[in-house]
């Protein structure tokens, strides 16, 4: 290398919150007064000066970082001058390989003024110890930060960088919301029409004709801030995902979800989607937009794909009706020829010609469009007039869910019983190990299938709480099914919204005979919250 490059220095300057109190005599004007009169007292001429400023020492993908490396591939550094190592970085594999490997192979000498390191001194027997405790530091704020978010999270706190949709961070608490009217109304808009079973596509086409501006353009209309997602020309452009992620979001019910998503570990920050039941999510954090009952109607609704047909449009009985020999869904087909026209159902198993276990296929299930409707519409009139007797729901969920959660109970009471037990068992064994009344392989046995029992004795309690818990939270719903139909007199015409109301599923038998000789043919209607009432099973 020759002389005048070899005194091209680049100074470089980094602070992130991982420098926790420290942040004060690290920042970036101290560092750039230091690194500039080092500079001037030893004779280097300062190429440049390279800031990353708000980036973790964990991440060397930092923007000003990469163009340090890049002009040093180009031959325009001859010397990097850090205030310490762990501006460089937390990372000790790469700090070691970029001062260890890559800064000698591009001839370039690295300072670290404070840490009194100097490559061109020889190796540093120091500097790999400094590197591994830069690093532990990082791995400890990492640990902390998360603890910390954790904590908040499961104290239902909101602490995302903005409110969601429909909300605002209260003037006195930023980690409570509340609802932001302007918005809100558009969010409670959103989940009428839902309710009324049009699509995600629909509600999104409505809502670009309605001109009603994106969430991220209002977010850019009221701060200013860059939005990626903002289209200047176009704010009311909605996406679907956009209309599903609100339609889906618990937020909405008053409950706060958080750990959604994470990163692998304080060095790896890719993100990744937590698994669903290891969300944190809190109850009644803050004042609902919709109702319980109309969020779970739309979850519902959301569930089941919606299939257009280009004689007959939406079928109403998409995701509802089963067969009932194979358990597959039904499908619609516009080309049947059934009496009364309109198309019919056939079972998939059939349609596919899947076979049902080794030695048989299933049959067709072959049910017509109009025919179902209209035994549909008339059993849902009987249970609003009264004739299947609604005191039937009540006293059978209150007597099917009363002996299961007694049962339950006991059940819990005897596992959480043995499992005191346990622990007093496997203290006594290493009580009796420790004064040499047993023997090491035997304590070791025992201790092992104390310990094993332990284990599935609490995955049982887990499991029980659990179920208790829904239990309870179910305890209402032969009342909810009551107040459904008493939102009703009388149904005339039979649509997707009073099928997704009323019903849960619909069982579709074979049918007997033909149509010339008396074809008889039996459905199981099983209404929501109650399943199968007397008067449920309707002959065609």
């Amino acid at each position: 290398m020759n002389k005048r490059l070899a005194n091209m220095a680049a100074l470089y300057c980094r602070l992130s919150r991982d420098d926790g109190g420290d942040a004060e005599s690290n920042s970036i004007a101290t560092q750039r007064m230091m690194l500039q009169r080092y500079a001037k007292e030893h004779g280097f001429t300062i190429q440049d000066e390279y800031i990353d400023d708000g980036f973790s020492g964990t991440n060397f993908q930092r923007p000003n970082f990469q163009r340090l490396i890049a002009d040093i591939e180009n031959g325009k550094i001859g010397v990097v001058l850090c205030k310490d190592l762990s501006r460089l970085g937390r990372n000790n594999a790469l700090v070691a390989y970029y001062t260890e490997m890559f800064f000698p192979d591009n001839d370039v000498r690295f300072v670290a003024i404070n840490d009194a390191i100097d490559t061109s001194q020889g190796d540093n027997e120091i500097m790999p110890f400094k590197s591994v405790i830069n690093e532990y530091y990082a791995r400890d704020i990492s640990k902390k930060v998360r603890s910390a978010k954790r904590t908040r999270a499961q104290n239902g706190e909101h602490h995302c960088g903005r409110a969601p949709y429909g909300y605002m961070k209260s003037p006195a608490d930023k980690h409570k919301l509340v609802i932001n009217e302007e918005t809100a109304q558009i969010v409670r808009w959103m989940f009428e029409m839902a309710s009324e079973g049009l699509s995600i596509y629909s509600i999104a086409t409505r809502l670009y004709k309605t001109k009603i501006i994106t969430p991220s353009a209002y977010v850019f209309q009221q701060t200013g801030g860059f939005q990626s997602k903002v289209y200047a020309d176009c704010p009311h452009a909605w996406h679907a995902q956009s209309v599903k992620s609100i339609l889906s979001s618990q937020i909405y019910i008053g409950n706060m979800v958080n750990h959604r998503q994470t990163t692998k570990s304080f060095k790896n920050r890719k993100v990744f989607n937590v698994p669903k039941d290891e969300w944190i999510i809190v109850e009644h954090t803050h004042e609902p937009i919709v109702s319980a009952e109309q969020f779970e109607k739309v979850q519902r609704l959301l569930s089941i794909k919606k299939r257009e047909n280009i004689r007959h449009g939406t079928n109403m009985f998409a995701g509802l009706l089963f067969c009932a020999d194979c358990g597959r869904h039904l499908y619609y087909q516009s080309s049947m020829r059934i009496r009364g026209g309109g198309g019919g159902f056939n079972c998939d198993t059939y349609r596919h010609h899947t076979r049902v276990g080794a030695d048989r296929r299933c049959s067709s299930h072959s049910i017509g469009y109009n025919a179902l409707r209209d035994a549909v519409l008339a059993n849902i009139n009987d249970v609003i007039r009264g004739s299947i007797n609604q005191d039937e729901c009540l006293e059978r969920m209150a007597a099917n869910q009363n002996d299961d959660a007694s049962d339950d109970r006991k059940a819990l009471e005897r596992l959480k019983y043995r499992d005191n037990e346990l622990k007093l068992l496997i203290k006594r064994v290493f009580e009796q190990n420790t004064l040499g009344r047993i023997s090491d392989d035997t304590f070791s046995e025992l201790y092992a299938a104390y310990q094993t029992e332990q284990k599935e004795v609490r995955a049982k309690i887990e499991e029980l709480e659990t179920k208790l818990t829904e239990w309870k939270n179910e305890s209402g719903q032969a009342d909810r099914f009551i107040e459904a139909i008493k939102r009703y007199t009388e149904i005339t015409r039979l649509t997707r919204e009073v099928l997704v109301d009323f019903t849960e599923k619909i069982v579709v038998y074979e049918a007997m005979g033909n149509h010339r000789k008396g074809r008889q043919q039996t459905v199981d209607i099983y209404y929501r919250f109650v399943g199968q009432l007397s008067g449920g099973k309707v002959s065609l």
